[in-house]
């Protein structure tokens, strides 16, 4: 094989890679991520503020991300399919059994430091998919983990307002940024 030949060959691979990295934006992440997104919005700025009714807020909030995120998939599952979905879902849903798990076993924990369990639990599975699959999503997943610390650290006083903006303000701008740059 000579120089033009495989110039060709690794322009052809790359063309694949952008195909294969805008079907995955058509297939729902980026909207997935501002539904999410939505949801750390909303639920933050209400555990900042709403005392003990945040728990009824997050169950609504929790209920709309799952139909949303049901939606999402069942319409994009028509045009793009991948082997890896149902691992995905079955990884959410071990990321969400191991976590109250833990939740559990280490006793109650309330107020800043539940939130910040949370976060850090979701931020966790961003960046292990990220490992797995995209970049991206190890480095969403590091940001929020990394930020959410500082606010911990920083403004505990605000930690509602702190993780609704870097947390759910991150997932909407990265949800925009997939569906127009990939998409």
């Amino acid at each position: 094989m000579d120089r033009h030949e495989a110039h060709e060959s690794l322009e052809i691979v790359r063309q694949a890679m952008e195909q294969t990295q805008s079907a995955v934006a058509r297939a729902g992440m980026g909207y997935m991520f501002i539904i999410w997104g939505i949801v750390w919005l909303v639920g933050f700025l209400g555990s900042q503020f709403l005392g003990e009714l945040q728990g009824y807020l997050w169950l609504a909030l929790d209920v709309f991300g799952i139909v949303g995120t049901a939606v999402v998939i069942l319409k994009s599952s028509r045009r793009v399919r991948t082997a890896h979905g149902k691992r995905i879902g079955i990884f959410w849903l071990m990321i969400f059994i191991y976590g109250g798990l833990l939740f559990w076993i280490t006793g109650p924990i309330e107020g800043n430091r539940y939130l910040l369990f949370i976060t850090t639990l979701v931020a966790f599975a961003y960046a292990i998919m990220g490992i797995w699959f995209s970049p991206p999503l190890l480095y969403i997943g590091l940001c929020i983990t990394a930020l959410a610390i500082v606010g911990w650290q920083l403004i505990p006083a605000y930690l509602g307002i702190w993780l609704a903006l870097v947390g759910g303000g991150g997932l909407i701008i990265s949800g925009i940024f997939v569906l127009r740059v990939k998409a």
